[in-house]
């Protein structure tokens, strides 16, 4: 009888400690899921600016461009 309640014990013991650790191993997997995430979201974020600067650089090089030919086209005529 006493050695019954000692094994139940120790299983439940055991299971216990197991559980603790899925849920310490879940929550690490969560975490590091998160991180990524947050990585991933921050490095498309960055290159959507980056881009985003591109097209206003490209943008503001056209118009100097244009503006130029026209003052030439203006001092060749």
């Amino acid at each position: 009888m006493v050695i019954g309640m000692v094994v139940v014990m120790v299983v439940l013991w055991a299971m216990t400690t197991m559980m603790v650790m899925e849920m310490k191993v879940v929550m690490v997997v969560l975490v590091v899921i998160v991180m990524v995430m947050v990585l991933l979201t921050v490095m498309v974020m960055e290159m959507v600016v980056v881009a985003v600067l591109v097209v206003m650089l490209v943008g503001i090089v056209m118009k100097v461009m244009v503006v130029v030919m026209v003052l030439l086209v203006i001092v060749v005529e």
